[in-house]
């Protein structure tokens, strides 16, 4: 530990600095420099978690925060009281039976493949695909009718009419096929409208009524690929998979977003790592002035710190005054970077100054508490490190 009378000593020669000399316009360069480290990163990190964020709300949008698949087999049989039982879970503000089938949907001219979800009147995404169309409706209570993206329309040549239908082939549940039979289904379906959101959506579902879909496939009433819960929680305070066993007696994996893209998360994640990297090592490089500050601090106080071993201060006593006045100079041009990098990004959340290029839209921006954490942390710890380097070699004065 340090002694009192070092950080009396370190605090002083912080807030003690005339402008007048050239040594301490080289230590208030320093600082400033310090502070412009931790705000660029602050603001780079909190960009790419707006990205981030931006990008999962398009991808993430018609994806549940939960989803309950059979651990064998390829159907959950679960009952009204098992759904009720569900809904009753806390955090979780809403529950869906969806029926999900990779189909194939072909008309005269072109064809495509696509998941076809089926869900119910009740589905918790309802207004959600309702405010996303682009032309018509989606209606879940109509039967043989399909809700299908612009990306994979535009690929099919569609164009929305009473008479237009699709061909939709999906496989058969039954293992008796006869030799000979196709081991597939076909059924015309209407188009009743478009929905537009983001290409990897729009190419990967077509939605249409549950009761098509469960007819279309023979599957029994209560019988669901998948159960999609949606929670106001980021994480549940039960362990899903022991609850549905305990409560419902089914064995089940349970799918977070995150593992329904994998890859998506991994990407993103990846590059915000990248991007940490880069510019810690651009702060890195902008304390190096704290090494040429401290060693020149060393040299103008040298009177000083001949008068304080004359008082019987030790040679370590000296190394701790510069390095917790290396440290202290970190935490506060980190403090004040942090203060600095709240402030525009207010101002971009407010006034949107900056907007996504060839677009309307303002440039996502995000401040959040442990991207805050991690920028001080960086700042603390490099101004330690270089406080340390700085001090480690003092020789007698």
């Amino acid at each position: 530990m340090f002694k009192a009378y070092i950080y009396k000593i370190a605090i002083r020669y912080f807030f003690s600095r005339d402008s007048k000399t050239i040594v301490n316009r080289i230590n208030g360069f320093a600082f400033l420099m310090i502070v412009a480290a931790a705000c660029v990163l602050l603001v780079v990190l909190s960009a790419f978690e707006g990205l981030k964020d931006f990008g999962l709300f398009y991808t993430n949008s018609f994806d549940p925060d939960y989803k309950i698949v059979p651990k064998n087999g390829r159907y959950l049989f679960i009952n009204e009281e098992g759904i009720e039982k569900l809904q009753g879970i806390n955090g979780v503000v809403g529950v869906s039976g969806v029926i999900e089938e990779k189909a194939v949907f072909s008309n005269e001219l072109n064809s495509g493949a696509a998941i076809l979800k089926g869900v119910a009147p009740d589905y918790h995404l309802n207004k959600t695909l309702d405010s996303v169309s682009l032309i018509g409706v989606f209606s879940p209570s109509k039967k043989d009718v399909l809700y299908i993206g612009a990306e994979l329309a535009s690929s099919l040549e569609v164009v929305l009419s009473e008479e237009f239908s699709l061909l939709t082939t999906t496989p058969k549940n039954s293992s008796n096929t006869l030799f000979g039979f196709s081991p597939f289904i076909s059924k015309q379906f209407d188009i009743e409208g478009i929905y537009q959101i983001s290409s990897d959506i729009e190419k990967k579902y077509v939605f249409t009524s549950l009761s098509s879909l469960a007819g279309l496939t023979g599957a029994q009433k209560g019988a669901y690929t998948s159960v999609e819960l949606f929670s106001t929680n980021s994480s549940l305070d039960i362990n899903l998979t022991e609850w549905v066993y305990d409560q419902l007696g089914l064995k089940v994996n349970v799918l977070t977003k995150q593992d329904l893209n994998p890859a998506l998360y991994k990407m993103l994640n990846t590059e915000n790592l990248a991007v940490y990297i880069v510019f810690s090592l651009v702060a890195l490089i902008a304390m190096f002035n704290l090494v040429g500050s401290l060693t020149i601090m060393i040299v103008e106080k040298r009177r000083d710190l001949r008068i304080l071993k004359s008082l019987g201060g030790e040679k370590n006593d000296i190394n701790q005054v510069f390095f917790l006045l290396g440290v202290v100079t970190s935490f506060f041009g980190g403090m004040v970077g942090v203060v600095l990098a709240w402030l525009i990004i207010l101002l971009q959340n407010s006034y949107s100054l900056i907007l996504v290029p060839g677009t309307s839209i303002p440039y996502p921006i995000s401040f959040t508490f442990s991207n805050v954490s991690i920028v001080l942390a960086t700042i603390i710890v490099l101004g330690v490190i270089t406080s340390f380097w700085s001090t480690s070699g003092l020789k007698e004065v």
